[in-house]
């Protein structure tokens, strides 16, 4: 089994580099590092280099099937019902582009909190009223992306609330991203290891 973690920002995927003491694999022409059974691919941000590199990094993999893909990153969320800092599953994702909506595989079974997200074209800055939970910027390309191959039923969503909906880009600096997903790193881990026990 091997996983297969994706991030868009280089400061959401280091916390978890540093943690696994992975190597940086320096056949791609972006970032990609890996371990015996973990791989971090840093896709950047937007649909256009997320749809680019996930389609070159599946056409370098074996046809070894025992593959799970892991998005882990940051969403925003809606004030009084999220706390920043908080782990949660995603089991729903949506975009605000299509009517398109995927459903995730939760092999939890309610064990720990999850939530739907909708994934936006714009950073969401004034308090988001028009969404009723979390939003991101990838996690429907990531979808759809995975989704072309037939493996939806092997993509995890691992999110982490940063904000509000109500902050500029100023705000998510290296080290702002890079603390939410490190206070996270055990979490993370043990996220990690049940979903391996559970494939």
């Amino acid at each position: 089994m091997i996983q297969c973690i994706i991030s868009a920002l280089r400061a959401e995927a280091e916390p978890l580099v540093d943690y696994y003491k992975l190597e940086q694999d320096l056949s791609y022409d972006y970032p990609v590092y890996k371990g015996d059974d973990i791989r971090i691919i840093c896709t950047g941000v937007g649909r256009k280099n997320i749809r680019r590199i996930l389609i070159n990094f599946y056409s370098k993999l074996s046809k070894n099937p025992n593959y799970q893909f892991i998005n882990i990153g940051i969403a925003g969320a809606k004030k009084g019902v999220f706390k920043v800092g908080q782990c949660l599953i995603i089991d729903s994702v949506s975009d605000d582009k299509s009517d398109s909506i995927y459903h995730l595989n939760n092999v939890f079974e309610s064990q720990i909190l999850t939530q739907n997200i909708t994934t936006v074209s714009e950073p969401v800055t004034n308090g988001g009223n028009k969404y009723c939970t979390l939003v991101d910027m990838e996690a429907h390309e990531i979808c759809t992306v995975v989704d072309s191959y037939d493996d939806l039923e092997n993509l995890f969503i691992i999110k982490i609330i940063s904000d509000f909906m109500d902050v500029s880009r100023d705000y998510f600096s290296f080290d702002t991203v890079y603390d939410l997903v490190d206070n996270n790193i055990s979490n993370i881990d043990k996220l990690l290891v049940d979903l391996r026990n559970k494939q």
